[in-house]
């Protein structure tokens, strides 16, 4: 649907918004997984996430996931603070956490690979988020700029109507990129046995989205 429609300053242009989305199924996703460790110092807890990192890195190089596939995004240290009455903040502990990215395909292998982390890392696994992706976008994406032109197209034509006048050429176009989404996942807080529990994974559909900005001129 049409975001926007503006004649300011051009009195005889219109300037609209047009948006466009269509279906496209996922063959791979982006699976978050984070460590987290608690201590009482900071060498205990670095120790502690290095371990349960080194234990799903072991695990994932067990069920053939190749090394390119997985990549280290973040790793912070800090202070573990508590208020304590009739005290300022006191130091309880510190936190290590850091995250992996597995890139993995829709197929019968995924949840199972998937649970066996949670399994390898124990309580310091989180499951931070699941990014469904597309590999080859394009002709989808393509789809969905010929949509959101029709779209822009059909809002500048019902307005010049209404004032009296018609389209003429177009005179700007601008594609406006529009951000991906993440579908969260549930948190993993508990060590369980992977080979008895392996949440199901359903590719769906992903929504390939354009956005376009035209100017037209008005006869």
């Amino acid at each position: 649907m049409s975001e926007s429609a503006t004649t300011a300053g051009h009195a005889n242009t219109i300037t609209v918004s047009g948006r466009g989305a269509v279906n496209a199924e996922p063959d791979y996703f982006h699976i978050h997984i984070g460590i987290e460790a608690r201590r009482n110092n900071v060498k205990e807890a670095y120790a502690a996430a290095a371990d349960a990192v080194t234990a799903v890195q072991q695990r994932l190089a067990g069920l053939s996931v190749a090394r390119d596939v997985v990549g280290t995004e973040a790793l912070n240290v800090h202070a573990d603070t508590q208020w304590q009455e009739g005290k300022v903040s006191v130091v309880t502990g510190y936190v290590v956490t850091t995250s992996l990215n597995v890139v993995l395909r829709y197929d019968d292998a995924a949840a199972d690979i998937i649970a066996a982390v949670v399994d390898a890392g124990g309580d310091a696994v989180r499951l931070n988020g699941l990014s469904p992706a597309v590999s080859d976008p394009s002709a989808a994406q393509d789809a969905a700029r010929a949509v959101a032109w029709a779209d822009a197209r059909h809002a500048a034509e019902l307005y010049a109507g209404m004032a009296g006048r018609t389209l003429g050429a177009a005179t700007a176009i601008t594609e406006i990129q529009d951000q991906g989404m993440m579908i969260p996942m549930a948190r993993a807080v508990s060590r369980f046995d992977s080979t008895s529990l392996a949440l199901p994974l359903e590719a769906g559909q992903s929504s390939i989205t354009a956005t376009v900005q035209v100017t037209w001129q008005l006869l």
